[in-house]
């Protein structure tokens, strides 16, 4: 699994602020990685369609209305219990789009110039929020997962800032904000062209058989998450606490 980040000279883990998560962290060859802003989505989403995926709609609107990541941000400030309040209001005022987008976490690598050329989407597990309540779960109940798992949507870096260790770095921040308000697990899965198991398995992620999928028997669940042959699903849960 991915080590926390911990402070110098002791082994408590450094908690993350919403204010930190926003200015960002100094990232390789001079990048600075933070939250995305509106200004970053035109960026951030062309990245993306370069593996394949784009921002869900809903959460590039999100994303341009400054709500996106509502509730985690809430929850880095205060704690697991402030996380799951603001979640619980998101789902009894909003949209279950937006109280989606209020628990999926897009930051972006910004070069010196403070454009993006690196993302990562993380989102809710929506596929199984759905499955879950086709399976009789009312929509709280299903949505209750969204506080446990997370998706990773997409992760692209451009080309000419490729090799530099920005994708890891991406993923050690998602990492550091879901380990910190008490998440699971978090999944995906990439095409088995894209020879991708070396990077995962390095970000603490266990890559899985092509075509094996991934029993969610731990959350209650009489289903799990499927893989196409041609697919890899890779999964990390968070270190013990």
């Amino acid at each position: 699994m991915a080590k926390r980040a911990t402070k110098k000279g002791g082994s408590r883990p450094v908690r993350l602020s919403a204010g930190r998560l926003r200015a960002g962290w100094p990232g390789p060859a001079g990048t600075r990685v933070r939250l995305a802003r509106a200004q970053d989505t035109d960026a951030a989403d062309a990245l993306l369609e370069t593996a394949g995926v784009r921002i869900i709609p809903a959460l590039r609107t999100a994303i341009e209305e400054g709500t996106a990541a509502a509730a985690l941000l809430d929850g880095l400030d205060g704690t697991k219990n402030t996380f799951h309040e603001a979640v619980a209001r998101q789902m009894a005022g909003h949209t279950m789009a937006e109280a989606m987008s209020s628990v999926s976490l897009t930051l972006v690598a910004a070069d010196d110039q403070d454009r993006p050329v690196g993302t990562l989407s993380v989102t809710a597990p929506g596929v199984i929020i759905e499955k879950a309540m086709d399976h009789g779960h009312s929509t709280v109940e299903a949505m209750t997962l969204g506080v446990a798992i997370g998706k990773v949507h997409g992760l692209a870096v451009a080309e000419e800032a490729r090799g530099q260790g920005l994708a890891g770095t991406l993923m050690k921040r998602a990492c550091q904000v879901y380990d910190q308000l008490g998440y699971f697990m978090l999944y995906g899965s990439y095409e088995t062209d894209r020879d991708l198991e070396a990077f995962y398995t390095q970000c603490g992620y266990t890559v899985h058989a092509p075509g094996e999928g991934f029993p969610l028997q731990a959350f209650g669940l009489p289903f799990g998450i499927n893989a196409g042959p041609d697919q890899c699903v890779f999964t990390r849960w968070a270190p013990r606490r």
